[in-house]
């Protein structure tokens, strides 16, 4: 059976739950399960059940099979990237190239998510010429350059970038602008080893 953060995740990718993956069946999460548990005609207690869970991994299983990634009934990183880089495509970016967003080790890593890059072009478009410092990482440089074993780097849903002689105050305060929007996750910068360099990543 499922737990309770790949619940979680299987609810939020099929668009029925909205909060956070922190893995507590709060009442979130059981208001998603009875939404789900409705529209499969299953009992709706909230209760995730045997039923529920067959039923929510043979819906991820299906979707999984139409993205042509593994069914294996979890919808993780590799599934919500495949959905959102079929809704996006590379003909759709103005500025970038995917080389751009290739691990540095040169491993080869590189799956971004279109819906990061799209905002990126955004921002170059208002903003000016932008370099990307960091996109993709695989797991080695990611613990190579100090990155916690969790980032969104590694998921293919984070950038570190600076806009050529544009302040950083000022390129923060546009990614913001997208946090705010709920279209990024999370932005920051400092003034220790990032100098002029932004971190903005998705959810």
């Amino acid at each position: 059976m499922l737990n309770v953060k790949q619940r979680q995740m299987n609810l939020r990718f099929l668009g029925y739950y909205g909060g956070a993956i922190d893995g507590i069946a709060g009442n979130g999460t059981i208001g998603a399960i009875e939404e789900f548990q409705r529209n499969y005609r299953l009992v709706v207690d909230g209760i995730y059940g045997a039923k529920t869970d067959a039923k929510l991994i043979e819906v991820i299983k299906a979707e999984q099979i139409k993205l042509g990634v593994t069914a294996d009934g979890i919808a993780g990183t590799q599934t919500v990237n495949a959905r959102d880089n079929k809704q996006l495509s590379w003909n759709d970016i103005k500025y970038f190239k995917p080389y751009e967003f290739a691990c540095k080790c040169g491993c080869g890593k590189n799956n971004i998510n279109l819906k990061l890059v799209k905002i990126l072009d955004e921002i170059r478009e208002t903003l000016g010429v932008t370099v990307v410092t960091s996109g993709c990482r695989c797991a080695a440089h990611n613990a190579k350059v100090g990155g916690v074993p969790n980032s969104r780097h590694v998921s293919d849903k984070a950038a570190d970038f600076y806009i050529k002689n544009v302040s950083k105050s000022v390129v923060l305060a546009k990614c913001k602008e997208y946090v705010a929007s709920g279209r990024a996750r999370y932005t920051y910068t400092n003034n220790t080893n990032m100098k002029n360099v932004v971190h903005i990543d998705i959810l």
